[in-house]
């Protein structure tokens, strides 16, 4: 851990205590306030002097859980919505804490903190005041990394072809906390040459990028950085993106390792599809009024159809697509369409195909001829994409999921990736997300990116995907590629 960080995760400690305090303290005067509570009497005599050295007492304890639930041993390049998630899960556990007492001692009640409101208000506001004051002193540290102070050296080896553009745009943006070094290609020597930038100070971590090397040279790469007291980090392959979800047991004292199937299996089917039918239902009502505006642009821009439906590979089977129409009618892919003008179009289009060539599973196209005026708005803004919430309702998709592609472009990897249809397609995802900083995502990242979504889902998971597409959605800057 930098000297840097060592401060700021000391300094987080007495700012948690205030913002702790200032939770408590504005729960007790908002439970003071008549209009806010209902008008429920008030039966309590404390005073605020006695109630913010009750609160001082019980803070420890909180800043005691946070110490345990490790929010005070992060890295600068920390992701923050695991801290957040931290913070929230710390605060709940000492309200249960507090509920516990409540129980097992009538006394507490009115000694400590008589009004059951403050202690619930204290809860919300003592997680939205703390996550206030860890984002100040985020942003302070994304001045003094942009100022070159406290940033990990990182030595990227890429290897030969290993197309990791996304990684080293990540990695180069100095916000995240590190300092590119160097960039290796792994050969001959490699070894002599992280031993001079060690020597030099120029080394904090190292990144093996290229999923291609055998385990033989990682494991060398391995030893180097455990010997010198570095971060070894690396990009697995798609075999070990699945190794980390098993289960062992034995067979009459023979150890058998197996490769558990996805979590969504039985109850978590059922809790994801109970969050796709609220979620999707709250989207199509709060979306609804835009429906009738996108319909009249739709329809001043170009003659045809306002939705376009195409069939989609699906899990159990395929399904018929909603969207609104961003391109020419004549131009769409479909007999009730374009026929075949559109499907000789995109042919000749995929001989310029910027994802991978004609080789390439998908088609992606920059400034698509196809497109037009209002359906390169509504593509950049994916308000084309309200319709799929529909989708979602019916079943076809999740809100969630691995993105769904055209069925001629499926049947290219149906047969080699089935594991891909083990589950709905969905609106969002891990490739979604990638896709918006990277356009011309390679499909083999895709494809990792939705095995590891496969195997390691969760309702949490789920949870900081919708919530990182709406920050990128509504706060993201747009690509500059207009595909």
């Amino acid at each position: 851990m930098k000297k840097s960080e060592l401060i700021f995760n000391l300094i987080s400690i007495p700012v948690d205590a205030i913002m702790l305090l200032l939770a408590g303290i504005v729960s007790f005067y908002l439970r003071l306030q008549p209009d806010i509570v209902a008008k429920i009497p008030i039966k309590f005599n404390l005073q605020i002097n006695s109630f913010i050295v009750l609160s001082v007492k019980v803070i420890p304890v909180l800043l005691l859980i946070f110490a345990l639930f490790g929010l005070y041993n992060l890295r600068g390049s920390r992701k923050f919505p695991e801290e957040l998630g931290k913070i929230a899960a710390g605060i709940s556990l000492g309200l249960l804490i507090i509920i516990l007492m409540f129980f097992f001692n009538q006394d507490f009640n009115q000694n400590i903190f008589p009004s059951r409101f403050i202690i619930l208000a204290a809860w919300g506001l003592g997680i939205l005041f703390v996550v206030c004051g860890r984002l100040v002193l985020k942003w302070i540290q994304i001045l003094l990394f942009k100022k070159n102070v406290g940033l990990h050296k990182l030595v990227i080896i890429n290897g030969q072809n290993s197309g990791t553009g996304v990684i080293e745009k990540v990695y180069k943006n100095k916000s995240y906390g590190y300092e590119v070094s160097e960039e290796l290609v792994y050969g001959a020597g490699i070894l002599e040459t992280l031993e001079n930038l060690y020597r030099k100070n120029r080394i904090d971590e190292l990144l093996q990028a290229d999923s291609s090397l055998s385990d033989e040279i990682n494991l060398k790469l391995v030893e180097f950085a455990r010997n010198k007291g570095l971060q070894f980090s690396f990009v697995p392959n798609l075999f070990e993106v699945q190794r980390n979800a098993i289960e062992t047991y034995n067979i009459r004292g023979v150890p058998v390792i197996s490769l558990k199937n996805t979590p969504l299996d039985g109850w978590g089917k059922v809790a994801k599809r109970v969050m796709d039918v609220l979620i999707a239902s709250v989207c199509l009502i709060i979306t609804s009024p835009l429906f009738l505006l996108i319909a009249i642009a739709i329809k001043l821009d170009s003659k045809g159809k306002i939705i376009y439906t195409a069939m989609r590979g699906g899990c159990s089977k395929d399904f018929k697509f909603y969207k609104f129409r961003s391109m020419y009618n004549h131009l769409c892919i479909g007999e009730e369409y374009g026929g075949e003008e559109a499907e000789k179009v995109r042919m000749e289009l995929w001989k310029k195909n910027d994802r991978g060539g004609l080789t390439s599973p998908f088609l992606k196209i920059k400034k698509d001829p196809r497109v037009t005026k209002v359906g390169r708005f509504l593509r950049k803004t994916k308000l084309d994409e309200l319709p799929q919430f529909w989708n979602v309702l019916k079943g076809d998709m999740s809100m969630v999921g691995p993105r769904a592609h055209v069925l001629d472009e499926v049947e290219r990897y149906r047969n080699r990736y089935r594991r891909m249809f083990s589950i709905k397609p969905g609106i969002f995802g891990m490739s979604q997300i990638a896709q918006s900083s990277w356009p011309d995502l390679p499909f083999e990242e895709e494809i990792k990116l939705n095995t590891y979504y496969i195997e390691n889902w969760s309702v949490w998971l789920d949870i900081k995907i919708l919530a990182k597409t709406f920050v990128i959605l509504f706060f993201g800057s747009k690509p500059k590629e207009d595909y």
